[in-house]
């Protein structure tokens, strides 16, 4: 992929999509295939989240992404959260959250598809397989939706560095419920089938990825 331009961060998105929280306990957090030891030796706790967002505009040009958070990990003395999980529709989009957030990216083809009112199917595939099929019903009023209430502080390791992240985002959002979710375990946390606390239908919303802090990881 070396002809993939190099797009730095700042990067502003917008777009619109499913977020997804839950609650999980360590036990549950341990069976996640795609977490290294060390953070599963670190569980804190917190809200574990699923999101699947169709960007319509960002500086690597529309994309899709189907990503997922655990919860918070304790990270030399701090409580980050940590995507285990990431799945994008452009090798542009793959290419440059590597490079610049250490973000664990990789490509896969998606399909939001529109079922009736109010209703959605999200579909996406690697390499031909599965890796992800959830089917939501939209429900509500629309409130104001904004990171200020649930922060997402970021660490990702890469090569031996810590890339630290806080994405900041605001939109509108409406209630959704999780009418079924269905994952292929080889490419995506099971996790993702537990009984959410809530979901949320951002529709639109606005993301800002900050160029990262990047630190040598101690001994």
């Amino acid at each position: 992929m070396s002809d993939i331009p190099v797009i730095p961060a700042p990067w502003d998105l917008k777009g619109r999509g499913f977020i997804i929280l839950y609650r999980f306990t360590k036990e549950e957090i341990v069976q996640d295939p795609f977490l290294s030891d060390h953070f599963k030796a670190n569980f804190a706790g917190g809200f574990g989240s699923l999101m699947a967002v169709d960007y319509e505009t960002s500086n690597a040009g529309p994309y899709q992404e189907l990503l997922f958070i655990p919860g918070a990990f304790r990270f030399y003395g701090k409580k980050l959260q940590h995507i285990s999980r990431i799945f994008v529709s452009t090798d542009e989009s793959v290419v440059n959250g590597r490079r610049n957030w250490a973000i664990p990216k990789e490509r896969a083809n998606f399909v939001f598809q529109p079922l009736e009112k109010d209703r959605e199917e999200i579909l996406v595939e690697h390499n031909g397989d599965s890796v992800f099929r959830g089917t939501f019903r939209i429900k509500g009023p629309v409130f104001p939706v904004n990171t200020i209430v649930f922060p997402y502080r970021l660490v990702q390791v890469q090569n031996n560095h810590a890339y630290h992240t806080r994405f900041t985002g605001h939109g509108w959002g409406r209630l959704a419920s999780v009418e079924s979710v269905k994952v292929n375990p080889e490419h995506f946390p099971a996790l993702a089938e537990k009984k959410p606390l809530i979901a949320i239908a951002v529709q639109p919303f606005s993301i800002t990825f900050p160029t990262a802090v990047v630190e040598d990881i101690k001994g």
